[in-house]
């Protein structure tokens, strides 16, 4: 990815090329919308809207034939991001306004693709029909579930797309840039209270609003993995253990969800990096 971006801020025809090119290709919008924020990032709003003007041609029209919106709902979710972070918002200001961003992107998709909606609906109703043992969904169920989980997708994309605009901009112009503001991550106090406030209200009312756990989560989600990689770089622990953390995050993600969000508030409170400290020896 790196190389790909390097060749993509040549110019300004690299950048729409490149960009157009992986909008046209299936599952790769998120290489146009990386390249959408580097461009931004680095060289500022005008010449990173040409390059999102330009991409939304092909997005537009391959949502034209599918009536899948989520590519286009992607790169704008990335390009405000990346507009927010261009004019100094800090890292955990673009957690919660991509919160917001997305919860809104769930319910135009909702609105937009509901025959999508209600095509997973029959698919999911179809393969329980020929299933013992899993209770059926009410329809209404079915739609908090999809919509819910399609807003954390859309988030966690948003963030793991923007952060990778990030990293490449900073190899390119400011080496170990990123890892910085990445290893510094903690909510404001008051966000995380307010995310912990959400969550515990969803649990009270888990029968309807339980599905969306995850996702008033998120933010507190992504600032744990910060202290995570602040503490596997300041403990000097290689690499491959981290990559074993995240293997492991995938494998169990209800386990290391209430964990990671569950130290982030304690990070917030606390500010758990200035109470311990590293010896900086190999």
């Amino acid at each position: 990815m790196q190389s790909l971006a390097k060749f993509a801020m040549r110019s300004p025809l690299h950048a729409i090329g490149v960009s157009m090119l992986a909008a046209s290709l299936p599952l790769f919008s998120w290489v146009s919308a990386s390249i959408v924020a580097l461009v931004l990032l680095s060289q500022g709003f005008r010449a990173g809207a040409n390059v999102f003007l330009w991409t939304l041609i092909p997005l537009g029209i391959g949502f034209h034939y599918s009536s899948d919106p989520t590519s286009v709902f992607l790169v704008i979710s990335v390009f405000l991001l990346a507009l927010a972070l261009r004019n100094r918002f800090s890292w955990e200001q673009v957690l919660v306004f991509a919160f917001f961003i997305t919860l809104i992107g769930a319910f135009l998709y909702y609105s937009l693709a509901a025959t999508v909606f209600y095509q997973l609906i029959d698919i999911y109703n179809q393969i329980l029909a020929g299933t013992d043992g899993i209770p059926s969904l009410e329809d209404e169920d079915l739609e908090r579930i999809m919509i819910s989980g399609y807003s954390v997708m859309l988030y966690f994309f948003s963030i793991a797309v923007l952060s990778l605009a990030r990293w490449c901009q900073s190899c390119l112009y400011n080496p170990s840039g990123f890892g910085s503001e990445f290893h510094s991550l903690r909510l404001p106090l008051y966000v995380s209270i307010a995310a912990a406030l959400a969550v515990f209200f969803c649990i009270v009312f888990i029968d309807r609003l339980g599905v969306w756990i995850p996702f008033v989560g998120s933010p507190l989600f992504v600032a744990g993995l910060g202290l995570v990689h602040w503490t596997f770089e300041a403990a000097k622990i290689s690499s491959f253990w981290l990559i074993g953390f995240y293997v492991g995050l995938l494998l169990f993600f209800q386990i290391f969800f209430p964990v990671l969000t569950g130290i982030a508030i304690l990070d917030s409170f606390f500010d758990l990096r200035s109470r311990f400290k590293f010896s900086n020896k190999e």
